[in-house]
């Protein structure tokens, strides 16, 4: 269940999917973006996209929003190069 660059299996949380559609189309690294599981969690913080670690085929990243977090997988050519581009674009924080 894909359409184009970014796997459809998955729902995705309100507000990952203008994310996703700017990674997709902007940085020239990520090749693909595979949404994971949505997980529900306490507390009320607005929403947030961090790098988690880096993978074999790319990054795990993590979009938090509130009650609501979810695993993102950025499958791409070059980790740290994608890495400095979400930070360039203010994506994530410098120190993720």
């Amino acid at each position: 269940m894909k359409f184009g660059r970014i796997k459809r299996q998955h729902g995705r949380i309100v507000g990952l999917d203008e994310l996703l559609k700017q990674i997709v189309a902007e940085c020239p690294h990520v090749t693909r973006i595979i949404p994971g599981r949505i997980k529900v969690r306490h507390g009320k913080t607005p929403s947030r996209f961090t790098v988690q670690y880096p993978t074999p085929a790319g990054l795990k990243c993590l979009f938090t929003s509130t009650g609501t977090i979810q695993e993102v997988f950025l499958i791409c050519s070059d980790t740290l190069q994608t890495k400095q581009w979400l930070i360039q674009r203010g994506l994530i924080d410098a120190d993720d």
